[in-house]
């Protein structure tokens, strides 16, 4: 998808360990530079390179098109044999972000501050018993492997191998 940008400013440069996965709000796209205009190739290398030594990303403001709301969008470098480019994800705003808290689920604490561990809405010992066997048969830690933990070969039949 090619996109045509109206406006495009570098707002902040961050380490890349800083940047929580979770702030994706969206599908990744990617900058590259004009192939025939050797500047913009020369200018957009000399970032790339330097976010990559230094291990940092770039945050910028983009606007899409006249009119249109801007978006902050985080730009990471991505060095290929063949290709430099920024790798650009949007990012939220501060009204964007939530944070919701629940309550515990193994009391419950009353309008006056006081602590139930008995209550209809808490689970009963049976009940946690029974989702604790049920998460830990999700486990697929030893899927494909025998009793002795050795990998099984699924690439055959199994009437083939008796």
């Amino acid at each position: 998808m090619t996109r045509y940008v109206e406006n495009f400013s570098r707002v902040y440069v961050a380490n890349s360990w800083k940047y929580e996965r979770y702030l994706t709000m969206g599908p990744s796209c990617i900058t590259i530079a004009q192939p025939a205009n050797d500047k913009a190739c020369m200018a957009l290398s000399s970032f790339i390179h330097a976010l990559y030594e230094l291990d940092s990303y770039a945050v910028a403001r983009i606007i899409l098109k006249d009119g249109k709301d801007p978006q902050l969008i985080l730009l990471a470098p991505s060095i290929e044999p063949d290709l430099e480019a920024l790798v650009d994800v949007p990012l939220p705003f501060a009204e964007d972000m939530h944070v919701y808290r629940f309550p515990p689920l193994d009391r419950v604490v009353t309008t006056s501050g006081a602590t139930l561990a008995k209550h209809r809405n808490l689970p009963t010992d049976d009940l946690v018993d029974a989702m604790s066997e049920y998460v830990d048969s999700m486990d697929l830690s030893k899927f494909g492997k025998d009793d002795e933990g050795f990998v099984l070969n699924h690439r055959y039949p199994a009437m083939l191998l008796c």
